[in-house]
Order: structure tokens, then C-alpha cells, then sequence
């Protein structure tokens, strides 16, 4: 029913609220409320709090999965540049660095490899971009856009056969995809 979907929304959100507050009561240094923090500001845009808090949650938790991902992925965000943040050139190559660091404490992270791809893939560094894909799919068969990325990979790697299962299995996850392809 949609209008309990509508009126379920404000009460879930008001519940996140209330429980991030008693958070901040309860453990106001824990990498938990740092986390959070660092989540509610990426999602604004804020990139510059986002890393203060992930930063934060990594010195208490020097190893702790997914926090130089997201690191990387709001690096990523304002090395694009847009009206609540300036573009900051080095910002690209430092992304680099966190996908790095995250793939080194934990190599099944799907999106942490296709980030780092991507990167590769664009700077034209194709064979390592390749195994990188690889990788990512290794842990995620169905990850769309990594099946894109290792498919354009393999095609400008002058391998189109190898390549074009990778893209119609793509096309398979999403039957969107597909409307949109045959409409572009």
C-alpha cells in the first residue's frame, strides 16, 4: 500500500534519529557514532566532515573493513568537483590509494576492486584494470557494472569476443538495460 510506504518512511527515519542520538549519549568516541557521522556527511556532500569522521574511525580501528573504500569513494566524489566543494586534483590519486588499502585488508570487496578498475581502466592501464574486474566479479558474478567495465576492458583490449558475453550478461541483470541500449 503506498501510503503506508509514505507514512512508514518519517517513522523509520525518526527511529534512525532518535537511536544515532542515544548513540552520541552513550558512546560519543566510538568508531560507531564516528561512522555514522561520516555517512550522514557524505550524503550531504559535506566531503571534507566525511573524511574528518572516517579518519577518526580509523584511528581507533586501524583495520576495520570498508572505511578506506569509503574514504576513496568521497575522494572520488570531490575530485569531480561540484557547488559545495571545490575540485581538488590530488584527491583522484589518493582515491587510489584507499581502494589500495582497502583491497589490501579485504580482497572480496567487490566495489572497492571495480573502483579501483575503473581508475585503471580510464588511465588506459588495461591488464591490470582487467584483473581487477576479475576480481571484483570473482566475489559478485552479478555485478553490473563490473561486468560493463571488464567487458570494455577486454574490447579495448582488442579481445571483442571474450568481451561481449561479459556486457550481454549485464544486459541480463537489468532488462532496463536493455530498453535503453536498443532506444540510445
Amino acid at each position: 500500500d503506498p501510503e503506508v510506504l509514505y507514512h512508514s518512511g518519517p517513522l523509520f527515519a525518526n527511529f534512525a534519529y532518535l537511536q544515532t542520538m542515544k548513540l552520541a549519549t552513550v558512546a560519543p568516541d566510538s568508531v560507531w557514532l564516528h561512522q555514522a557521522a561520516g555517512e550522514a556527511n557524505e550524503s550531504q556532500g559535506l566531503y571534507d566532515a566525511a573524511i574528518r569522521e572516517y579518519r577518526q574511525v580509523l584511528t581507533a580501528a586501524p583495520r576495520r573493513p570498508g572505511i578506506h573504500f569509503r574514504i576513496g569513494r568521497v575522494l572520488l566524489q570531490r575530485s569531480k568537483g561540484d557547488a559545495s566543494s571545490p575540485e581538488m586534483p590530488g584527491d583522484a590519486g589518493e582515491a587510489r590509494k584507499e581502494f589500495e588499502a582497502e583491497l589490501a585488508l579485504d580482497p572480496t570487496n567487490a566495489n572497492a576492486a571495480y573502483e579501483l578498475a575503473e581508475m585503471q581502466r580510464k588511465a588506459g592501464e588495461l591488464e591490470p584494470a582487467r584483473t581487477l574486474f576479475e576480481q571484483a566479479l570473482s566475489h559478485y558474478p552479478t555485478f553490473e557494472q563490473a561486468l560493463v567495465g571488464l567487458g570494455r576492458t577486454l574490447v579495448a583490449l582488442g579481445r571483442p569476443a571474450e568481451g561481449l558475453p561479459h556486457l550481454q550478461a549485464a544486459l541480463k541483470g537489468n532488462p532496463e538495460n536493455e530498453v535503453a541500449h536498443f532506444q540510445a
